[in-house]
C-alpha cells in the first residue's frame, strides 16, 4: 500500500506481496509437515489453510471499493490481456534473475531421482535441496500469477506432455522443454479464447482446463495401471 502510489514501484510491490504471501504459506506448509505424521493429516491441514487464506481473501473483499472487487474477479479467472508494457519489463527484469535460479537446481533434481539414500551419498543435502526447489517454484509461480491471475492446469498438465514428447527424465532437457511447452500452449489456449464468435475474450483457464484436464487424467489412469 505504500509504494502503491509511486508509479513503477506498484508494480513492484504487487510482485513483492505475491512472494511474501506465496512464501509464507509454502513455509507454513513446510514447517508443519515436519511436525505432523501421515499425508492425510498434512493434507487436512493444507486444506484447512486454504480455508484460512480464502477468509483472509473474503474481508478484504469486502472492505474494498466495488471497482477493485470487480477486477479482482477477472483476475482471479486468468488473463493476459490485462498485462501492460511497463509490468512487462518488470516481470521480465524479475524473470531474468529467477529463472536462472531455477536452472541451478538441475543437478539436485537429477540427483533426487535416483533416489533420497542414494542422492544423500553422493554429496547431495536432501532436505536444503528440497527446501531450495519449493522455494524457487513459489516464487516463479507466485510471480506469473500476480500478473496473469491462476491459470489453471499449465503447471500440472505441461510437465507430463514434455516428459512424453521428449521421452526424458532428464531435468538439463526437462527445465527448457517445458517453458517453451508452456507457452506455446499457453499462447494456444489464449488465441482460442479470442476467437471471432466470442464476446470479448473468455477467460483462459475455460481453454486451459479442457486441455489439461484430460492430460492429468490419462497420467493418473497410467500410473493406477502400472
Amino acid at each position: 500500500m505504500a509504494l502503491s502510489s509511486l508509479g513503477f514501484m506498484s508494480d513492484a510491490a504487487i510482485s513483492i506481496a505475491a512472494m511474501v504471501g506465496a512464501l509464507a504459506v509454502l513455509l507454513l506448509i513446510m514447517w508443519i509437515s515436519q511436525k505432523v505424521k501421515g499425508s492425510v493429516t498434512l493434507l487436512i491441514i493444507g486444506v484447512m489453510i486454504g480455508y484460512l487464506a480464502n477468509a483472509v481473501i473474503g474481508v478484504l473483499k469486502f472492505l474494498s471499493p466495488e471497482e477493485d472487487v470487480k477486477n479482482f474477479v477477472v483476475w482471479g479467472l486468468g488473463s493476459f490481456s490485462r498485462v501492460s508494457g511497463d509490468e512487462m519489463l518488470l516481470f521480465v527484469a524479475m524473470m531474468c534473475v529467477l529463472i536462472p535460479l531455477a536452472c541451478l537446481m538441475v543437478k539436485p533434481m537429477n540427483l533426487l531421482l535416483l533416489g533420497d539414500r542414494y542422492a544423500a551419498n553422493l554429496g547431495l543435502n536432501i532436505r536444503h535441496a528440497r527446501l531450495w526447489v519449493i522455494l524457487s517454484a513459489g516464487a516463479l509461480v507466485a510471480i506469473v500469477t500476480a500478473y496473469c491471475g491462476p491459470i489453471m492446469f499449465i503447471g500440472l498438465a505441461v510437465p507430463h506432455l514434455a516428459r512424453a514428447i521428449f521421452r526424458t527424465t532428464d531435468h538439463r532437457t526437462l527445465m527448457p522443454s517445458t517453458a517453451l511447452c508452456g507457452a506455446a500452449l499457453a499462447l494456444l489456449c489464449n488465441l482460442i479464447a479470442r476467437m471471432p464468435g466470442f464476446e470479448g475474450a473468455l477467460p483462459v483457464n475455460s481453454v486451459t482446463a479442457l486441455v489439461g484436464a484430460p492430460v492429468i487424467a490419462v497420467v493418473l489412469f497410467r500410473r493406477h495401471g502400472g
